[in-house]
């Protein structure tokens, strides 16, 4: 079974070469960082613990009491600076019973002190002893040497001719064979020339009672270990024994060695092949360098990178082919790499274009022969930056985006809000304008059928209800045709029919209208003609006369008895403007544009005055199809005005054409 041992690293060089010598001499190493050594400890058993130099010293001591019940090896560093040392003694004096490895041993040296260490581990030491076949035509002599061979524990087959010796060395790997030189029809020789020949790795001890030169020299031409004579010395040839068993050892154990030592140079050779490959044609920059910025090794792709030769990249300093902040950056890193071995650094490099290239660095302090060094790989992420500047644009604009959909929806939401207000002001107004005459419809006509039935009929009486009948049933009616108007604009098919009208008339006609209503309050409509001569436009008379009609009935409506209401014409460049002016109560600055909302009314005028919120926003409408313009202003001095502008150059065709378009 493999022994497993752990070797805790921090990117040592010795480490690696201890790992190679484990795996020489058959063992099985696992190589971990030290951050990982906790939990393997927890989940894993070893036969030996070997520690790399630079290994927090806090790591120990919680890893103490793992290390009492097995051998430990302390990889110690190169001489090259106090700190570290002071770093080693501190471990040392942590585990004094650890043995100590120095760069400085060479291999064997390395295997000895691995083996040794192995050995000490072991309760019990395995004993390999040989198989032996006595070969003699002597049973006497032949029992004598079995007894004293068995004595010392040894597995003895015997024979006493050519043919027994055959079939023992087929039927039992014969590790040494022990033969009488004269046997009745061979020698010794023959013996072993037969046994060899089965069991290639066997040796052999001749016993002879005449050691003539000729037949020493012939046993050491064939391959015979050693030559007793008789009579035979037990002692003698239990040390002849040993020792010819004790080289047979140390050649199989080297042979072993050798074709261990080959398997693990072919995979080293396999495993530098494909690191080579991957190091010269990986994309990334792969450089080695001191602290003092020395580079010590780089590939194919650092010399792309900083367009510099790679021959000429060895011995260049790290430090003049980035840009100054990126100096900067990782000697502030390397200054704390005793306490992290590994960093990442953002850096920049400037081409021969003068384009700078952003790259993504990953440090880590390596030993190199002895020397502290670092390895980097850097990565080029411009096209990552490129991406980042992308997603940032497009995080703006969606931010943009959403902050306007959001004052849109906010509008909307308080527009919504402010038009499901004016509906519930509206239909609070509605229900009190369609009770109201709906009421006085009813209750006069109850009166009015309780006068017929007496005697006599009170004509008189009847004439006022039937008056006050008429009157609700017109604003009854008024209303009504205001809400079908306006629903009929709503859905496009209001008539519209524009022809050559004389502004002015159609005004007159207007004022007349409510020259009614005006005089009720006593109040004066003046209308102001002076500087405005006679004027044609094309429009819809009835859509100009019900204008003019809803803005007087507001005005009359929200002045003061005996006031006046001003009615001023001017001629513009390409229009006729319309004033309307009241001396009533005038329109809060914040609600003059709102006041021309459907269903909306000013906030001074909602209490008490009636109406429901649509002339306004009729006019509007009916304005808006005639191209024009109205608006509110307060007066400087009372009241407010109301101002129309129509056009005077739109033809007839152009308005049709448009009202068929909306």
């Amino acid at each position: 079974m493999l022994k497993r041992i752990l070797i805790v690293d921090n990117s040592s060089v010795l480490a690696m070469r201890v790992k190679a010598l484990l795996e020489l001499i058959g063992c099985e190493a696992v190589l971990c960082h030290f951050s990982e050594v906790e939990k393997i400890l927890l989940e894993q058993s070893f036969e030996m613990i070997a520690i790399a130099h630079g290994i927090p010293i806090t790591l120990i001591e919680q890893i103490k009491p793992f290390l009492k019940s097995v051998p430990t090896l302390l990889i110690a560093p190169n001489s090259q600076g106090g700190t570290v040392i002071d770093s080693f003694s501190d471990i040392y004096r942590l585990l004094p019973d650890s043995q100590v490895i120095y760069p400085f041993y060479d291999n064997k040296e390395l295997i000895g002190i691995l083996e040794g260490q192995l050995m000490m581990n072991e309760d019990e030491v395995e004993i390999l002893l040989p198989r032996i076949l006595l070969v003699d035509s002597e049973l006497d002599k032949l029992a004598e040497l079995e007894t004293a061979l068995k004595g010392a524990h040894i597995d003895v087959v015997t024979a006493t001719s050519l043919k027994e010796a055959i079939e023992q060395s087929i039927a039992y790997k014969i590790d040494i064979l022990i033969s009488d030189f004269n046997l009745p029809h061979c020698s010794g020789i023959d013996v072993y020339r037969k046994v060899k020949g089965i069991n290639p790795d066997c040796r052999c001890l001749l016993i002879t009672s005449e050691a003539l030169q000729s037949t020493l020299i012939e046993a050491i031409r064939i391959g015979v270990d050693d030559v007793l004579e008789k009579p035979l010395d037990q002692s003698l040839l239990l040390q002849s024994v040993h020792k010819m068993w004790q080289t047979e050892l140390l050649k199989r154990n080297n042979t072993e060695l050798v074709e261990r030592l080959q398997d693990t140079v072919d995979a080293l050779i396999e495993k530098d092949s494909l690191l080579r490959v991957i190091y010269k044609n990986t994309p990334d920059g792969i450089i080695l360098f001191q602290k003092s910025g020395k580079v010590l090794e780089a590939n194919d792709s650092c010399s792309s990178l900083f367009s510099v030769e790679r021959d000429k990249l060895v011995g260049h300093s790290m430090y003049d082919l980035i840009d100054r902040d990126s100096v900067n950056e990782i000697q502030d890193a390397i200054a704390m790499a005793l306490h992290n071995k590994q960093f990442h650094c953002d850096l920049s490099v400037t081409n021969n274009l003068g384009t700078v290239i952003p790259l993504a660095g990953s440090f880590s302090e390596i030993d190199f022969h002895g020397e502290s060094a670092f390895a980097a790989v850097l990565k080029d992420v411009s096209h990552l930056k490129h991406k980042e500047d992308l997603l940032r644009e497009a995080k703006a604009l969606l931010e943009h985006k959403v902050q306007s959909r959001t004052a849109e929806l906010q509008a909307a939401k308080e527009q919504a809000e402010m038009a499901n207000q004016s509906k519930s002001e509206f239909l609070a107004n509605m229900s009190h304008e369609l009770r109201t005459p709906m009421h006085s419809i009813l209750s006069f006509s109850q009166f009015g059928l309780e006068k017929l039935s007496k005697e006599p009929i009170p004509v008189d009486k009847l004439e006022k209800y039937l008056s006050r009948i008429e009157t609700s049933g017109q604003r009854l009616l008024s209303l009504l045709n205001n809400l079908l108007d306006l629903s009929k604009l709503d859905a496009g098919q209001f008539p519209f029919n524009p022809s050559k009208q004389e502004i002015l008339s159609i005004i007159r006609t207007g004022i007349e209208d409510v020259s009614g209503s005006a005089l009720s309050k006593s109040i004066q409509i003046r209308l102001n003609e002076s500087d405005f001569s006679s004027c044609y436009l094309e429009c819809d008379a009835s859509h100009i006369n019900q204008i003019i009609r809803n803005l007087l009935g507001n005005a009359i409506k929200f002045s003061d008895a005996n006031s006046f209401i001003d009615v001023i014409l001017r001629k513009e460049q390409n229009s006729v403007l319309v004033q309307i002016k009241d001396s009533g109560i005038g329109i809060p600055d914040s609600e003059l544009e709102h006041i021309f909302d459907k269903f909306a009314q000013s906030s001074t005028t909602n209490k008490g005055a009636g109406g429901t919120g649509l002339g306004l926003a009729i006019c509007r409408e009916f304005v808006s199809l005639h191209h024009g313009k109205i608006w509110a202003q307060n007066n400087s001095d009372k009241g407010a005005s109301i101002f129309i502008s129509l056009p005077i150059n739109t033809t007839n065709q152009t308005l049709s054409s448009e009202i068929l378009m909306s």
